[in-house]
């Protein structure tokens, strides 16, 4: 597939096109371009809406579609999305170089210390290390990145006496932590490496992890 990118001063189009004879359903194209939708909503953490979506189908249920995208799915061809330049410059909340400077090395090093003999909750801390800057690290994604069902993810933690709530907080403290003690990056950039949507609500969380604010965590691991 390849995609190709219209760009006025108004408008950012964004087209996928398939190898002749070789195009897929077109319940697959309306998902590959709902897909565009979602990341810009992820990346940039603003509730995107398209200017126009076509696809060669219509969807089975228009409505929800309507509902999820802000605008009715337009049938027509070649499939497409397109949004606002306003959208469009919309920068990413992961394109800052620092904060993945300091985020990267953790993430690698604990990836790198799984093996196969790694218990669940390992697995469980792994997974979030990689969903929580998405905003996406309910337990059903868990689950489902570690290929079992939520119910026997429960079951297994249980197992290790403990709970998905309570390796989340852990796994977030932690985090925090090394953040606060190894870079400068605000408050605001630490929240959402942690999956919080602002920055009152990771005070909130830190205080009553710790019973300090971050700043005077910061401050405490400088002055060592």
């Amino acid at each position: 597939m390849r995609i190709t990118i219209d760009r006025s001063s108004s408008r950012f189009g964004i087209t996928p096109r398939w190898p002749a004879g070789e195009a897929p359903p077109d319940q697959f194209v309306l998902w590959e371009l709902v897909f565009w939708v979602a990341l810009a909503r992820i990346a940039t953490r603003v509730d995107v809406r398209p200017l126009l979506l076509t696809a060669p189908g219509p969807p089975a249920d228009r409505e929800a579609y309507r509902d999820y995208l802000g605008v009715a799915v337009q049938r027509g061809a070649p499939a497409a999305v397109t949004f606002s330049r306003l959208d469009a410059d919309r920068p990413f909340l992961t394109a800052d170089e620092a904060m993945w400077r300091s985020f990267e090395p953790e993430l690698r090093r604990r990836l790198s210390e799984l093996d196969e003999g790694a218990s669940v909750t390992e697995r469980v801390r792994a997974v979030l290390l990689e969903q929580l800057p998405a905003g996406d690290f309910a337990m059903q994604t868990v689950a489902r990145h570690l290929a079992v069902s939520t119910r026997t993810l429960q079951r297994r933690l249980y197992q290790e006496q403990t709970t998905f709530q309570a390796v989340l907080k852990a796994t977030r403290e932690s985090l925090a932590r090394h953040y606060l003690a190894r870079s400068t990056l605000p408050a605001a950039e630490i929240s959402f490496l942690l999956g919080y949507e602002d920055a009152t609500s990771f005070y909130r969380a830190f205080h009553g992890w710790t019973g300090q604010t971050p700043q005077r965590v910061r401050a405490g691991s400088g002055s060592g």
